[in-house]
């Protein structure tokens, strides 16, 4: 169990952690000349019942109140430390502020000194202290009253402590990818160099790989030591120093502030959408823009915060706001902070981390603020439910994964669940809420109903233009996923590149079904390289424009594709054009092709396949970038089977 302390400055906390380890935590020179703790000091005891005890000995200054953050950010378990001469000091109350602040509701309150004044004066000091917890989350936290001179009350703690460490259930998730604060920083020779911190979340082992982020370079892991013991892994609550081994990770860059995390897990962010809590006895409204410096991890940033779902937030209230800083943080779901003002002289609030990843657009918008109040939970997995519900277009799996810190298998485990379902949707995956799901199932079957009574000639829709028909009421990309698990189902057919429910009969008029028949033999003919208008029009012996204005109702109800202004193809010469892109994408190194390659292998000419590669395009068989294309897994053609 990791115990951090926390109080004013001379409070004693440091002789306390002395007088139950053996162990003097102030390790600089400088902090032994003053008597004044300056950084974090650490020591570890292994109790005779069997537990071993890491104590965190924290800066009480008001100078160092940045240092002390860093080091009570994630700890099992809280000391908060009151001299019985000078009771409760301006440290005493923002280090409980700070405690309440990151939510630390395991902890005990130590008086101290009480050799040097009466029994009434620690009574007093007692209520005092009482009356500061109450409405923290140290509210309910026992009192011992103690001596390092006379060794009052040190047993009693000392034996508490121990309880405590044997049924601690953490503070931290259990599972998760690897995550590390650091928040120290430091060379030895002969090893290298080595960070150390508190373990937020995950595991991690010998000769794995990490990432330092948000700064984005990769390391190895060289070796471990664990609770001051070397080991060969830690895991989330244990309090860490890892060697690290790196090609790329520049000697002077430090670390400080910094995380070591799982690759995957390397992912920087700019602007965070919080719950943030305004301290009871600040001077003033927190309004828009409002500087401040933003402690995250052991991290420390400029920052700008945004109330989102009111004007200003008021002392001593909380809501939800967006914080902009003026660099990148490493954070997920859940993570605490506190925010201190801009002259870093006091302590104004703090809270948790909704969404990691928010966004300047639309974001006080209601939408957004339903989105929010959704993650306003302890845990994804409370957490999750709620915004499925808000998202009806789903949420990315990728997205789940990094806002909620899930490994891959977490994820598959989660995606197999009946908390929604995993949808392929173009290069993604989403988890769909099913009522969503079967709205927009619906909504397809109803739209092409509407379509066939209006339309009773035509096969069906086009899948472009059905989806621009529901462009308001679904994302392009999960309509096409539902189209396809429709067409799974036996609910919808493909009739030519068209799409139309089961068993949908169209019937022409006998004249048109004629006229029809007539051009379908001249296009047929021409194999790949149909006529252009004028010339179909010649053959068939009919004025240009008469023509055209037939085959556009021909391509509008799906018996003909209109590739270009003057060229209509039959939909099953676009069915050939498209497996012949395929095929091309399969024979490369890297499912890619160009045109030059789609023309020789078609032969039918640079400007033809030039159109008929844009409307390809167009149809979604086939996606363009950087003079390369390739299939689009979501097509009507992209699975090899004819449209």
């Amino acid at each position: 169990m990791i115990i951090a302390t926390a109080g004013h400055v001379d409070h004693g906390k440091t002789q306390l952690v002395r007088a139950l380890t053996g162990i003097h935590t102030d390790r600089l020179a400088e902090e032994q000349r003053r008597g004044l703790t300056i950084e974090p000091g650490f020591a570890y005891m292994d109790h005779p019942g069997g537990q071993r005890l890491g104590f965190v000995d924290v800066p009480g200054h008001e100078r160092f109140v940045r240092n002390m953050l860093a080091g009570v950010a994630m700890v099992d378990f809280v000391l908060l430390v009151v001299a019985a001469d000078d009771g409760p000091m301006p440290q005493t109350r923002e280090h409980l502020w700070i405690v309440d602040l990151l939510g630390m509701r395991h902890g005990a309150v130590v008086v101290t000194k009480c050799d040097r004044v009466t029994p009434q004066r620690v009574t007093d000091v007692s209520t005092d202290v009482r009356a500061l917890l109450a409405s923290t989350t140290l509210t309910d936290a026992p009192l011992f009253t103690t001596s390092t001179v006379t060794g009052e009350g040190l047993n009693k703690l000392d034996a508490h402590l121990a309880a405590q460490a044997g049924n601690q259930p953490g503070n931290h998730d259990p599972a998760g990818r690897f995550r590390l604060a650091v928040d120290r920083d430091f060379t030895i020779a002969g090893a290298g160099r080595v960070v150390a911190g508190a373990v937020a979340a995950g595991r991690a082992e010998t000769g794995d790989e990490l990432m330092v982020s948000p700064l984005g370079f990769p390391v190895r892991v060289r070796s471990l030591r664990v609770n001051d013991r070397p080991a060969e892994a830690t895991a989330t609550g244990e309090r860490c120093a890892i060697n690290i081994v790196s090609g790329e990770l520049p000697a002077k860059t430090g670390l400080r502030g910094q995380w070591m995390v799982a690759r995957e897990g390397h992912l920087g962010t700019c602007q965070l959408d919080t719950r943030l809590r305004l301290l009871p006895d600040e001077p003033r409204a927190l309004g828009h823009w409002t500087p401040v410096h933003l402690h995250i991890g052991a991290a420390v940033v400029n920052a700008r915060v945004v109330p989102l779902n009111t004007r200003d937030l008021q002392p001593g209230h909380q809501g939800m706001a967006q914080l902009v800083l003026d660099r990148p943080v490493n954070a997920v779901h859940g993570t605490r902070f506190v925010i201190r003002d801009q002259s870093a002289q006091r302590t104004m609030g703090g809270g948790r981390v909704l969404d990691p990843f928010a966004r300047k657009r639309g974001r006080n918008k209601p939408p957004r603020l339903a989105w929010l109040a959704a993650l306003d939970e302890a845990d994804g997995a409370t957490a999750l439910p709620g915004v499925l519900d808000e998202a009806v277009n789903g949420v990315p799996l990728t997205w789940i994964a990094a806002t909620f810190n899930l490994t891959r298998p977490e994820t598959e485990a989660l995606a197999a669940g009946d908390i929604g379902l995993a949808i392929h949707a173009s290069d993604d995956r989403r988890l769909v809420a099913r009522q969503h799901w079967d709205a927009l199932c619906l909504t397809i079957t109803r739209e092409l109903a509407i379509w066939h009574d209006e339309e009773p000639a035509s096969p069906g829709l086009l899948e472009s233009a059905l989806i621009e028909r529901l462009r308001n009421r679904g994302d392009p990309a999960l309509v096409r996923a539902a189209l396809r698990a429709l067409l799974d189902r036996g609910t919808l057919e493909r009739q030519r590149f068209c799409v139309c429910l089961a068993g949908h009969q169209p019937r022409l008029p006998p004249d048109e079904a004629a006229d029809l028949e007539r051009i379908r033999t001249i296009l047929t003919e021409a194999g790949l390289r149909p006529p252009i208008l004028g010339e179909l029009a010649d053959q068939l012996g009919e004025e240009k424009e008469a023509l055209r204005a037939r085959l556009e109702r021909y391509a509008a109800l799906g018996y003909l594709a209109r590739v270009a202004d003057n060229r209509f193809f039959l939909p099953e010469t676009v069915t050939e054009l498209a497996a012949i892109a395929r095929v091309l994408a399969k024979e490369s190194d890297d499912g890619t092709f160009d045109a030059a390659w789609y023309r020789d292998r078609s032969g039918i000419g640079r400007n033809l396949t030039i159109q008929v590669l844009e409307f390809l395009d167009r149809l979604g068989v086939t996606r363009f970038a950087g003079g390369r294309r390739w299939p689009a897994p979501d097509s009507p053609a992209g699975d090899n089977t004819p449209p």
